[in-house]
């Protein structure tokens, strides 16, 4: 059965209650810092290991699941079709995936902007790897304006450290002027905000001036090699820095 979305019952979800206890022991950064450990992960078959990934919320549950241009949410308006969206298929592929990121928008939700930046970089200082960067919302997208201002301010506090802070969003309805310490790729063409477009066209479109193709969809598609072999986002950072052009990648 598919899961139904936004409106599940909390005390239901697998693990909860081990999280809330955990939460509730928590007295100090470190503490936190080691919960917060079990939320982030580390890169993927696209993005550089030295990228942190943290969801606000799932794919399912996504304020602009099941959206388009022609039928908008109260957020935005998606670009993908829902049954092409990858995030969510996970979510029903995987069993654990769906309560995992539930979990991870319950943590969310309970966090200041203070204690998550700052148990981010407790976690930071004891790994080995370098971290460059953060990447909000590989699964879901922005909500409201809670969330932009959360993710502003944890995104100062992370660039004591020289971590940058990144995200893609379709929710084109908010108020993306008040993101000003963090990236915003905007991922639907309804009207203009955040830093760039970040958009799927055919291969072989005529790309404006003001356009390029994102380096690992290239190589994908002209040179064959595998997304693991194909330069990762991290070590490409069209999408993190501010300025630069549009973005493009090829539309399968």
């Amino acid at each position: 059965m598919e899961p139904t979305r936004g409106d599940y019952d909390m005390e239901e979800v697998d693990g909860i209650n081990e999280l809330r206890e955990r939460m509730e022991a928590a007295d100090s950064v470190e503490d936190w810092s080691h919960i917060l450990k079990e939320y982030i992960s580390w890169g993927n078959s696209k993005i550089s290991k030295n990228v942190g990934i943290f969801n606000m919320n799932s794919a399912t549950d996504c304020p602009n699941a099941d959206s388009s241009v022609e039928s908008q949410s109260s957020t935005g308006a998606c670009q993908v079709p829902w049954e092409d969206c990858y995030a969510h298929v996970s979510e029903n592929v995987y069993p654990d995936t769906l309560a995992y990121r539930r979990r991870q928008e319950y943590l969310w939700d309970c966090l200041d902007a203070e204690t998550f930046g700052e148990a981010f970089l407790s976690l930071v200082s004891r790994k080995r790897n370098e971290v460059t960067a953060v990447r909000f919302s590989e699964a879901g997208d922005f909500r409201h304006r809670g969330d932009i201002i959360k993710t502003d301010r944890i995104a100062q506090i992370l660039a004591r450290e020289g971590i940058e802070v990144y995200t893609y969003s379709a929710s084109h309805k908010l108020n993306w002027r008040e993101a000003r310490n963090f990236t915003v790729n905007q991922s639907n063409t309804v009207r203009e905000y955040g830093d760039r477009l970040f958009t799927a066209l055919p291969e072989g479109t005529d790309l404006p001036d003001s356009m390029v193709w994102c380096p690992h969809s290239l190589e994908k598609e002209r040179k064959g090699v595998t997304s693991d072999e194909a330069i990762q986002c991290g070590d490409c950072r069209l999408c993190i820095e501010e300025d630069g052009p549009d973005v493009a990648i090829h539309l399968h």
